[in-house]
């Protein structure tokens, strides 16, 4: 019950925040500093309620004391470990929550080393502690100080808080991480960001979505002056990505796996929340995931590109990028082919709206639908359900939302791509990329 209340309240929360989407920039101006110590004391609260509807935090607890034994997790499954004796009571109820014990870690060693730093005597509380610090100087150091609207956005999300200063999930460690390579990247400091963008990868593969900021800093006409660079870059993204690895195996060198089969073997095996999916059956066809959306989307941009004046035309590609949401449309869209759409996987999608000059609702309302895949039948009392399973009708709501916000997003694509077209009509002879020369 307890945990019902709170989830209520926790989606009322969510749909306030969104209706402070729709607010004006004057008013993030007016009450700053009010948002900023609201949001911070939010954070410290959340640290002290205890996990909600989730138990992935019991196998970060669980595998960062392995590490501190001296074991390693991508070689011990908590069911091994279940079965020796002599084990304390916190230890018990830590293991008896572990999810697919039978398995061992899929998670980077990095990660797998921040837990073992901060969750001695498999107390949770630290932990948060460090993503609170962690999460506050990197923001800060980013920011400078001048925090627009969609900064202090982000700092009151309802959704980021919950999953992490309550469900522990280390997702903010690609979050903080990438407000530095974000801050390196503009201060033209290309070497150092390349390394934090391949750390970034090595913590989420599917972080890769942002080398589109590396990419679009990159000038293409001096590629043959800068192919140094290029190249230093290149070596340094594989130096994160690989470093910790490296570490890793110095550690435990019996190591011949870093959970890379286990990986595949999760995306082969487990689908999660996959909302389209009965969207797709109930047209009687195979599951298509968003993949015909993501072949129209690549089209439009493709077109909004040719569209665009030759002159400085990928520097005006990328301002529209950033007004109209394409990197993260492009992500969002992206992120829904895969065979798992965990809630909280979509937060890495944040930095996309924190440097967008869009103040559209739907991008807050695409990562937040993913939220109602907590509604599993066990939770909602339906009988013979697995303890993940949610029922078609929640997956089919979550489907038709994320469709609606899809299409309405679009209208706004479809006005750019209606007055481009009308740009191409007057415009001089041979002064637009592939439009009307007539």
């Amino acid at each position: 019950m307890q945990q019902w209340i709170l989830f209520s309240v926790f989606f009322l929360v969510t749909f306030l925040f969104l209706g402070m989407v729709t607010l004006s920039e004057n008013f993030f101006k007016k009450y700053k500093n009010q948002i900023l110590i609201v949001g911070f004391g939010i954070r410290i609260l959340c640290i002290f309620f205890p996990p909600l509807w989730e138990d992935d935090w019991s196998r970060y607890l669980w595998e960062g004391n392995l590490i501190r034994n001296g074991e390693s997790p991508y070689q011990i499954s908590p069911l091994e470990y279940f079965q020796r004796s002599n084990l304390s009571d916190r230890e018990t109820e830590v293991l008896s929550q572990i999810n697919h014990p039978d398995w061992t870690t899929i998670y980077s060693p990095f990660v797998l080393f921040f837990f073992a730093l901060f969750s001695a005597g498999f107390s949770g509380i630290f932990l948060k502690l460090t993503y609170l610090i962690f999460e506050t100087s990197s923001f800060l150091f980013f920011s400078k100080g001048r925090f627009r609207k969609t900064h202090l956005l982000y700092w009151l999300f309802p959704i980021l808080i919950k999953e992490i200063y309550i469900n522990f999930h280390f997702e903010i460690l690609v979050l903080s991480l990438t407000w530095i390579y974000l801050s390196f990247l503009k201060n033209k400091k290309i070497i150092i960001s390349s390394f934090i963008l391949g750390l970034i990868v090595h913590i989420k593969i599917f972080s890769i979505l942002f080398s589109l900021y590396s990419i679009q800093s990159m000038k293409y006409k001096q590629w043959r002056r800068n192919w140094i660079q290029w190249t230093q870059s290149i070596v340094s993204f594989f130096i994160g990505f690989f470093i910790y690895y490296l570490i890793y195996y110095l550690f435990f060198p019996s190591t011949n796996d870093f959970g890379i089969t286990n990986l595949f073997k999760f995306g082969a095996h487990f689908k999660f929340n996959q909302f389209y999916e009965p969207f797709w059956r109930i047209l009687g066809t195979i599951d298509l995931k968003t993949l015909p959306f993501l072949l129209h989307f690549i089209t439009i941009i493709f077109y909004v590109f040719i569209s665009l004046e030759k002159k400085n035309r990928l520097r005006k590609f990328q301002s529209i990028s950033r007004r109209y949401d394409f990197y993260f449309l492009l992500s969002y869209l992206l992120l829904s082919l895969l065979p798992v759409y965990n809630p909280w996987y979509f937060l890495i999608l944040l930095p996309f709206l924190v440097t967008s000059k869009s103040n559209h609702i739907s991008p807050w309302i695409l990562i937040s639908i993913p939220q109602l895949s907590y509604l599993t039948g066990a939770r909602l009392g339906i009988e013979f359900s697995y303890f993940y399973e949610i029922p078609d009708s929640i997956l089919l709501l979550e489907a038709f939302l994320s469709l609606f916000c899809l299409l309405w997003h679009f209208k706004q694509i479809f006005i750019l791509l209606y007055k481009i077209s009308n740009i191409s009509n007057i415009a001089p002879k041979g002064s637009i990329g592939y439009g009307n020369r007539n």
